[in-house]
């Protein structure tokens, strides 16, 4: 087949737009840093990119869900410190008033404070993290306890994912925490306003059952936010091998990009050059 002046021209100008496209995307690559910008650079490491970036957007998720978590049970840890600290001071307080007459100064001034106590378990109940009471199980617009120490709240326990597939208990209902608590309370003002030493000594067994749950609970509490610790530690590293990962596939050397740069300036001057020499031979022809 005879290659004529005007194929030896359009051969030369494709060569010519190749080249300039070859040097403008150099020359992107070396200002941005990235090889790879969208799915046309590179269809297959811009699927995987796109697929580490949503296990980045994952982890992401799995981290804010565990500082809410961790916000909560550390709230959790404080409020159950306190109401042991109250139950046991309760308890010192029934033991002094049993060896006291119901009308004696001392075993009212018991049952006062007593009363107190139950009043601040009860604000202890109705604690709130944000906008959200944390004891009331999903309820958690309302306070959970009543005036009178009624618990309207429900017993669900609520649940965050800190990790695939990994939940993690965030609260206690209040029903569960402070419902005997409430009630061996109770029993102990009934028995300071009318019972006997007997009487009043049967029933700090209750505040010590109560006491016991409460360090139960926030033992659990303990291994929850050492859980999420733990898993932070997990999802750090992930994330970082994620993103080197995204990066080796996504952005460029700098060196490299500069001897691209360089190559593709070169392979310009040349390509100029032999569009030159093509058209001034097809001139000369024109001239003969």
């Amino acid at each position: 087949m005879r290659i004529s002046t005007q194929m030896l021209q359009q051969g030369a100008l494709r060569g010519l737009g190749n080249t300039l496209a070859l040097l403008a995307r150099s020359q992107e690559e070396a200002v941005t840093g990235r090889r790879v910008r969208t799915v046309s650079d590179d269809p297959i490491d811009a699927s995987q990119i796109m697929r580490m970036a949503a296990h980045l957007r994952d982890i992401e998720q799995y981290r804010r869900n565990s500082a809410v978590a961790g916000t909560r049970l550390s709230t959790e840890d404080v409020v159950l410190t306190t109401a042991r600290d109250l139950l046991a001071r309760a308890r010192n307080l029934a033991l002094s008033g049993a060896t006291q007459s119901p009308g004696d100064p001392l075993r009212q001034a018991a049952i006062t404070e007593i009363r107190q106590i139950r009043e601040q378990l009860i604000s202890l109940g109705n604690t709130r993290v944000g906008n959200e009471y944390i004891f009331g199980g999903t309820s958690t617009a309302e306070p959970p306890f009543r005036a009178d120490g009624t618990y309207v709240g429900d017993d669900t326990v609520r649940q965050a994912e800190i990790d695939d597939h990994v939940m993690l208990d965030t609260n206690h209902t209040g029903g569960t925490l402070f419902g005997g608590a409430l009630q061996a309370l109770d029993g102990v003002l009934g028995e300071l306003q009318s019972g006997t030493q007997d009487s009043i000594l049967r029933r700090l067994g209750d505040l010590s059952t109560a006491e016991q749950q409460a360090l139960s609970a926030q033992t659990e509490v303990g291994s929850r936010l050492r859980e999420i610790e733990m898993t932070g530690g997990h999802l750090a590293r992930r994330a970082a091998n994620f993103s080197d990962r995204c990066e080796a596939l996504r952005d460029v050397d700098p060196t490299e990009a500069s001897v691209k740069v360089i190559a593709a300036q070169t392979a310009l001057e040349r390509a100029y050059a032999v569009v030159g020499r093509v058209l001034s031979t097809n001139i000369l022809d024109y001239l003969k």
